[in-house]
């Protein structure tokens, strides 16, 4: 058996969701893969990672994996959560029980957290979990999909050529004492999908990474490329995505311009990851509830 899993990105959210506060994800393709095998090895799921960690305590008997990544280990696309995602899926399927949200979240959180530093907010296997773009807010109990609206606006996701790792940068972490005015920007960007206000979304994004920078959560380089995007006519907005907005760059562009910005984003070697026109649409792979609602504890 075979399961494809998008990539996943923080359009907005990053640091709340830490707390529990609002997030929108954006799901896109190419998609990750993990296939369920008979041969009893695991290629390419290391026995430390959190996939590795449930798969060493739920494995099949003489079951094994194997492992596709489309970015080959380029950071920032939530290679780490769809491998688990992955494998919760494969155990769930041999074991003939049914998958849901609060129990991949639990799943999750017992192995990718040993109580040191900060714990992950699961937002991203969860996004993974679904399709188009995601909105959680865990505090509230909500987790939903939503198309992406803004006819006349584009996305483009590039890589930095960095990776850092969320797990370690968590472990270093306290508590972020500024939810609130994160999670205010978030919310702003929500009504935007509401009622399909591109303009707010792009006002959203700007006040974010500015609220990012504020803080000291974007890293320096994301900080000299982001300046160096800026200068192109055609982006609306811009900011780094998930941890210290080290590995991905979020871009907001006309959308009647996409696909002639892209040529020159080509042309001078910045590396494009997905734009809007990849977004994940294909049928979520766990169902959510009717009404959207989340199943998990607050």
């Amino acid at each position: 058996m075979k399961w494809q899993i998008p990539a996943k990105t923080f359009l907005l959210g990053e640091y709340a969701a830490l707390a529990g506060g609002p997030a929108l994800l954006l799901t896109t393709e190419p998609c990750f893969a993990v296939n369920l095998t008979y041969a009893g090895n695991t290629d390419g799921v290391h026995a430390l990672s959190p996939a590795g960690v449930w798969w060493a305590k739920n494995a099949p008997e003489n079951a094994g994996l194997s492992w596709h990544d489309p970015y080959h280990g380029r950071g920032g696309m939530g290679a780490s959560s769809a491998q688990f995602l992955g494998v919760y899926l494969a155990c769930q399927t041999v074991q003939k029980k049914e998958p849901g949200h609060q129990h991949l979240l639990e799943a999750y959180l017992s192995c990718a957290w040993q109580g040191q530093g900060l714990p992950p907010s699961g937002y991203d296997v969860l996004a993974q979990s679904m399709q188009g773009c995601v909105y959680i807010h865990k505090q509230q109990g909500i987790c939903e999909s939503l198309p992406w609206v803004f006819a006349d606006l584009s996305f483009v996701l590039l890589h930095t050529g960095k990776k850092l790792a969320t797990h370690e940068h968590l472990q270093q972490s306290r508590r972020f004492l500024h939810v609130e005015e994160l999670a205010s920007i978030v919310c702003l960007a929500r009504e935007a999908f509401a009622c399909k206000d591109s303009g707010r979304l792009i006002d959203a994004v700007k006040q974010y990474h500015q609220q990012l920078a504020k803080f000291n959560l974007v890293s320096q380089h994301s900080l000299q490329l982001l300046q160096i995007l800026n200068k192109y006519p055609q982006v609306a907005a811009a900011k780094g995505c998930g941890a210290l907005g080290a590995d991905v760059l979020l871009l907001l562009v006309p959308a009647e311009k996409l696909s002639s910005f892209c040529n020159v984003l080509q042309q001078d070697e910045w590396p494009i990851l997905a734009t809007s026109e990849n977004l994940y649409t294909k049928s979520p792979l766990i169902e959510n509830n009717p009404r959207k609602t989340l199943e998990i504890s607050p």
